[in-house]
């Protein structure tokens, strides 16, 4: 409030009755404060928000407080509870623990809720908590949170259990996410805290049950006698709640209402759960214990006493991944036995007893890449097993991970470069599910999760896929979709980018090793959330959804049997044989849109001071400031590290970049500057020379299924993202001597046709094909399997003519560098855009934005425009990559894309006659493409009409035709042996800038 005058000034004159009066009232409303309590859950998450974040902040400001009680407090947390926990993750883990063990004590019966008082009342069915708050709540350190404990506590008693504990369990089923969402919305986005819909966990819950019945004879499902089941991530209680629903609604229906009681006490008996978090677990006991007890009391007579749970429900505040064998050490004080208690019950169920049932949807979390080598790294037992940190290898420790299960297959099959983006904690979890369910019991059972879907078809996942083969007998997987990273976006049942998938895997007693599981497919399409989910509460029992079998073959994608002509065809990898990942900087900087960008950056780094050398280089796990080159024939060889510049150094090898589609960019090939640009790459770069770029394990969107470049191509050129070893080299030599044609190839088509078939004329037919809109528009559905086929066609003159098509299309799309024919000339054919205002030099109007008007068919950059240009030009995509709108933004004053370094900030000074020169030939060439799209359609309709040659008839690339040039040589012959290129890192990763 404002006083009448300044009272240091003025002093008792400066105030007047009236300002006395308001603060009186002041005064007397914080004094007399009453909470404004909520009543329903939903209120509870926002009315908890706010005062567990304020207890967090005063835990941070305590811990700044050298020698202080919390800061006592956190070391002895750390030291028995969580030794990775830093200042910020305890003050965190301190609030929400006393927030929810308040709440649990509150909503048991406690009138006052001082830690002591409050833990006698959760002794009752929670020891653990019972005893982390009262060492949480020790009195010297509530001294030093006084304001934020102490309104906490007075706002919890004020709450009315009554209004919570007669909510239905269902109206729990956001709390959690709520409550994360007002209290710290990254911290929810890191724990990925998303709820799976009811929808969803109801379906799996059914299916589970059919299973149960049909398969099991347990006809009660999960009421039935002796089945046990486990949510390994069971969150805030949403998949065991829906068991215990749907299981005595089928003893009440079968038995009468009267059973319901004694099946609610069995079933308490035969649920667990692991959770790592102490929010979600203690909502997860509030939510089942309401479940049963409200089931057995509604089944009773009006009248009749309501009972109340006597027993601790199995919910273990542990560690689904930790190891089953490691044993706490002894002599731990009262507190800390609590907590062992509960990690030892865990730790019993990971070794013993029948589990019929695995359910649930497990965390995603996919292990970035970090610049710490010898960071520990995810996974936990599953990945680590019990090696000792530091010690000997585990060959000679004889230990083995389980999840080297789902690693040595890849391995075997050559897939090791795609073996990034399986370290992921919903593949640890299915691999622990397995391990559990079918080896170490052997009464089988039922396992379901709701994932990620990328091991369906991933080639980093075919050892997961062969695994989980030979541990079923059956296999059904229900795909969501839900992709809005990649190329053909769908609705997701989640808020999460990612497309998602259910399954659910069954076994018998008997385990049959040489046997593959039948696999079956089907696959949930809608243009909504709510209408998937729609579809998803419609699926009664397994026959309401139409299953398409899938390949028996051990290591076969998880998705339908290709039917039809298309699958009989050769992949294009067949034909090019040798296919490798594009190059790999792991910084933007080396990467410009002109010379003199480039030379800036350079200039900079090298006069900065070495100690500054580091955040400006931008170092990484492979490439640091004192990286030197070794190899004489590689470009950087015999220069300085970045550490050791001088003034005089040079720059580096400074090339033209195929940065993205169509989109040339300059680059400084220097590999002291890129972590994986691949020196085949470099090798093979000549005049004659082509890369061809088409997804291999990529599912494509609408346009062409391949693009070109002359130069050499950056890993993510084809869609900016989610690049894999998608790019084939035409020659296998830097001069063109060698095609990188399967051998026998070409001869058995010069046999066929009666003339002699180039390497050109081959490339040039493949590209008119696949390069075509319609290729991708004709077999949308059956690029799904990923790895795009040719249709070869047996007429000769057709592919003659197709081929001189592709030949026309190579060439305009390499900006005319080559596949020269003598009347299409050496440069690209004038088009219809034009400058209408030029772009002004000036550095003050460098642009800063482009826009396209579609009325007037104008592209405006900055203060320039261009045209007429028309829409289908503006919008040419590549499976999701616009290109002229990716060619602009990356040369805003604002470059598109991520920052890696201060010298990205390095942009263009000015706007020159050469880049518009560029945009325009850019606009030619799509221009000039669209133009042929009509031809190129007949070509393909008048291909696939007749007949074409099977991969049968054709021959088969030598397992040598798929090592890189010269591997065996260069490396020694090991890694040539193994099927990949030096350096042939990163396969698989996700975008690297965009």
């Amino acid at each position: 409030m404002r006083l009448h005058d300044d009272p240091t000034e003025k002093g008792k004159a400066a105030t007047t009755k009236a300002d006395a009066e308001r603060l009186e009232r002041l005064f007397r409303d914080f004094l007399g404060w009453q909470p404004n309590v909520p009543h329903n859950p939903p209120g509870l998450a926002n009315y908890l928000a706010p005062l567990t974040r304020f207890l967090r902040s005063e835990v941070e400001n305590a811990l700044g407080q050298s020698g202080s009680s919390i800061e006592l407090l956190a070391n002895e947390w750390r030291q028995f509870f969580f030794p990775d926990s830093d200042n910020a993750k305890f003050a965190d883990a301190y609030a929400q623990t006393v927030t929810y063990a308040m709440l649990l004590a509150r909503l048991s019966g406690a009138t006052k809720l001082d830690p002591v008082d409050a833990a006698k009342t959760l002794d009752k069915n929670n020891g653990l908590l019972a005893r982390t708050l009262e060492l949480l709540g020790q009195a010297e350190a509530r001294k030093e949170l006084s304001v934020g404990f102490e309104l906490l506590q007075r706002s919890l008693e004020a709450l009315d259990p009554h209004d919570f504990l007669k909510s239905k369990p269902d109206l729990w089923l956001y709390f959690y996410e709520d409550f994360l969402a007002a209290y710290d919305p990254k911290l929810r986005k890191d724990y990925g805290v998303y709820y799976t819909p009811r929808e969803v966990v109801e379906l799996q819950v059914r299916l589970a049950s059919e299973l149960l019945e049909r398969r099991f004879g347990k006809k009660l499902g999960f009421a039935d006698d002796g089945v046990v089941f486990l949510d390994p991530a069971v969150g805030t209680g949403t998949y065991l709640v829906a068991a215990v629903k749907h299981g005595l609604e089928k003893v009440a229906k079968r038995s009468g209402k009267p059973a319901v009681p004694a099946r609610a006490k069995q079933m308490a008996e035969n649920m667990y759960g692991f959770e790592v978090l102490v929010g979600p677990y203690a909502v997860a006991h509030l939510r089942l214990t309401q479940a049963l007890e409200g089931a057995t009391n509604d089944a009773k007579p009006a009248g009749e006493p309501k009972d109340k749970l006597d027993k601790r429900l199995k919910i273990y505040l542990a560690d689904t991944l930790e190891s089953p064998n490691l044993a706490p050490s002894g002599g731990l004080d009262l507190t800390h036995k609590a907590l062992t208690r509960e990690h030892e019950a865990a730790r019993k169920l990971k070794n013993g007893g029948e589990i019929l049932v695995c359910l649930g949807n497990p965390p995603y979390d996919r292990e970035q890449r970090t610049e710490e080598s010898d960071q520990r790294r995810k996974g936990g037992w599953v990945r680590h097993c019990d090696q000792i940190e530091g010690g000997a290898k585990q060959e000679i420790q004889g230990q083995k991970a389980i999840f080297e299960d789902f690693l040595e297959p890849a391995r075997k099959a050559g897939k090791s470069l795609f073996l990034q983006v399986i370290f992921n904690d919903y593949v640890y979890f299915w691999r622990w599910a397995l391990w559990r369910l079918f080896e170490q019991q052997t009464c089988g059972g039922i396992v379901s999760f709701i994932t990620a879907s990328s091991y369906l078809s991933g080639p980093g996942f075919c050892g997961m896929r062969e695994t989980m083969r030979r541990t079923f007998d059956n296999l059904w997987v229900l795909d969501l979709g839900g992709d809005n990273l990649g190329a053909r976006k769908t609705p997701n049942v989640f808020a999460i980018q990612i497309p998602v998938a259910i399954a659910i895997g069954m076994r018998g007693k008997t385990q049959k090793l040489d046997t593959p599981a039948n696999v079956w497919y089907a696959k949930i399409e809608a243009p909504t959330r709510d209408s998937k989910l729609s579809q998803l509460a419609a699926i009664d029992e397994f026959k309401s959804v139409e299953w398409k079998a899938c390949a028996e073959e051990w290591q076969a994608p998880f998705v339908p049997q290709g039917t039809g002509a298309y699958f009989d065809w050769p992949k294009v990898t067949d034909i090019f044989p040798y296919h490798t990942a594009g190059a790999v900087f792991y910084r933007a900087w080396p990467i410009g849109e002109t010379e003199e960008v480039l030379a800036n950056r350079w200039k900079k780094l090298r006069e900065a001071p070495p100690q500054e050398r580091k955040d400006l280089f931008k170092e990484s796990r492979d490439r640091k400031i004192s990286h030197t080159v070794s190899d004489p024939n590689l470009p950087g060889s015999g220069q300085p590290s970045i550490k050791e510049l001088k003034k005089a150094t040079p720059k580096p090898n400074l090339i033209r970049y195929g940065f993205r589609t169509l989109d040339r960019q300059f680059a400084f090939f220097d590999f002291r500057l890129g972590d994986f640009i691949r020196p085949n790459l470099y090798r093979l770069t000549g005049k004659k020379q082509v890369f061809f770029v088409a997804p291999d394990t990529l599912v494509p969107g609408a346009g062409p299924c391949i693009v070109v470049s002359e130069c050499i191509p950056d890993q993510h050129y084809f869609r900016g993202s989610f690049g894999g070893r998608d790019i084939m080299p035409l020659y296998r030599d830097a001069v063109g001597k060698r095609p990188n044609v399967t051998t026998g190839l070409l001869e058995k088509l010069t046999e066929n046709y009666g003339v002699i078939v180039s390497v050109e004329q081959l490339a040039g037919y493949v590209y008119a094909l696949l390069g075509a809109q319609s290729y991708s528009k004709t077999f949308w559905n059956e690029l799904e399997i990923p790895g795009p086929r040719v249709p070869l066609t047996k007429d000769s003159k057709m592919f003659q003519a197709t081929a001189m098509l592709g030949r026309r299309l190579i060439w305009l799309q390499t900006y005319a560098e080559r596949f020269r024919e003598e009347d299409w000339g050496e440069e690209v054919p004038q088009g219809n855009a034009t400058t209408i205002k030029g772009i002004s030099s000036d550095v003050a109007h460098y642009p800063a934005e482009y826009s396209y008007d579609p009325a007037k068919r104008e592209i405006a950059v900055g203060d320039g425009r261009f045209g007429p240009v028309g829409r289908e030009v503006w919008e040419f995509e590549v499976s999701g990559l616009k290109v002229v709108q990716s060619w602009l933004g990356y040369r805003m004053k604002k470059r598109a894309g991520k920052k890696s370094s201060p010298l990205d900030d390095i942009r263009p000074e000015r706007w020159t006659a050469r880049m518009s020169d560029e945009l325009l030939e850019l606009l030619w060439v799509l221009e000039a493409t669209l133009a042929m799209e009509s031809e190129l359609k007949r070509a393909v309709n008048k291909v696939v009409a007749g007949p074409c040659f099977s991969d049968a008839e054709l021959p088969t690339p030598k397992p040598e035709e798929r090592r890189a040039p010269g591997s065996v040589s260069v490396t020694g012959g090991l890694l040539g042996l193994m099927g990949f290129d030096e350096e042939d890192g990163n396969v698989g990763a996700e975008n690297d800038d965009d």
